[in-house]
């Protein structure tokens, strides 16, 4: 059974840092290895270059989260690379922009089987990356504590904590990007830091946005929404049917943008109009396995929900050649999550309980 790492830490921010960078630090020096070479081949973007660009972004964070920066420069620390290594780690999506494409779904209970809320995704990136892929386990009390599955060395990505409050996320590209604010991957994090889904949309309002992106959060208690967000700008979707799809364009009438994100991926179209029709295709209620057969669908094959774009060389028209590095279900109702490492059309999903889940289930029982 082929996994991801596992990674557990708690303590202050700096501590959780040292102990993040220590124990995930070949990890984090794989990402920043593969990042230089993917933002030179992708973007003609020198690895100085991105250090200087991220920069930036210190006092952003600092004014957004100072304890996201301290947990940052602990990472730091802990790991041996230099501070401006792992801030442009963080900032990646606004360093290069438009990168990695997803299709990702949420389910709230009247729309499922055991009356619960899902949130599920393929993450589609470029599969180098996926010797750098963790899954950490974060205690922060007396903040929520987290479970994600996150590129090692950044500090926010797609998981849950212990409100039952979960996230997934789509990039999306506007034609005027400010490229100023706070990286998406911050705010990612200050989503997975609220104790409500009120507080996580707070989150993505209270600050400028380093890119444009789609948070699609959800919490146990039955809300689902699609936030579609430009550096300055965002709108809020709402489930049809207890359901949200969302891929890689803006579908908001409220946001007036040029959309250059359906440039970049011209199959965001086909992924949201499938997942669409495979979803309303049933008059039954959700239930896991039917999910997972949607994430492994090859319709539209190799630019697919399953992705394999790498298979097939690029050619006029087809400008993405990315791959699901992993596919992630999340209940956020039992706070748990089950994850791939690869397609989920041959890779096993592995189920994942947080030790934090596990110690307040023994507590209420006593």
């Amino acid at each position: 059974m082929k996994t991801f790492p596992l990674i557990r830490v708690q303590g202050s921010p700096n501590e959780r840092g040292k102990r993040i960078g220590e124990k995930a630090g070949e990890y984090i020096i794989h990402n920043i290895e593969t990042y230089r070479k993917i933002l030179l081949e992708m973007g003609n973007i020198s690895w100085s270059e991105a250090r200087k660009f991220a920069e930036q972004y210190i006092q952003n964070i600092a004014e957004y989260d100072q304890e996201i920066l301290d947990e940052i420069i602990g990472i730091s620390e802990g790991s041996g690379q230099h501070l401006l290594d792992i801030m442009a780690l963080n900032a990646r999506s606004e360093i290069l922009l438009n990168s990695d494409g997803c299709t990702s779904m949420a389910f709230v209970p009247k729309a499922t089987e055991s009356r619960e809320t899902w949130l599920a995704q393929n993450w589609d990136w470029s599969p180098e990356i996926n010797p750098g892929v963790i899954l950490l386990e974060i205690d922060q009390t007396p903040r929520p504590n987290i479970l994600m599955a996150t590129e090692a060395g950044i500090v926010g990505k797609i998981g849950l904590n212990s409100e039952g409050l979960g996230v997934c996320l789509n990039l999306l590209g506007p034609e005027h990007n400010t490229m100023r604010g706070v990286p998406i991957h911050i705010i990612l994090r200050g989503i997975l830091n609220s104790s409500s889904i009120s507080q996580a949309i707070g989150q993505i309002a209270r600050a400028e946005r380093g890119t444009a992106a789609n948070f699609l959060i959800a919490d146990g208690e039955g809300s689902a929404f699609n936030v579609e967000s430009t550096s300055t700008d965002f709108d809020v979707l709402f489930p049809d049917e207890g359901m949200l799809c969302h891929t890689n364009h803006f579908t908001s009438s409220q946001l007036k943008v040029v959309d250059t994100g359906r440039v970049k991926f011209p199959d965001t179209y086909l992924r949201l109009w499938r997942c669409r029709e495979l979803l309303n295709n049933s008059s039954e209620k959700m239930n896991w396995n039917r999910i997972k057969s949607i994430l492994a669908d090859h319709h539209g094959y190799p630019d697919s929900i399953c992705r394999h774009g790498n298979n097939i060389p690029t050619d006029l028209g087809r400008m993405a050649a990315s791959n699901t590095v992993f596919s992630i279900i999340m209940n956020l109702s039992s706070k748990s999550f089950e994850i791939t490492n690869g397609e989920p059309c041959s890779a096993e999903y592995v189920p994942y309980i947080p030790e934090w889940s596990c110690r307040k289930h023994i507590k209420t029982k006593i």
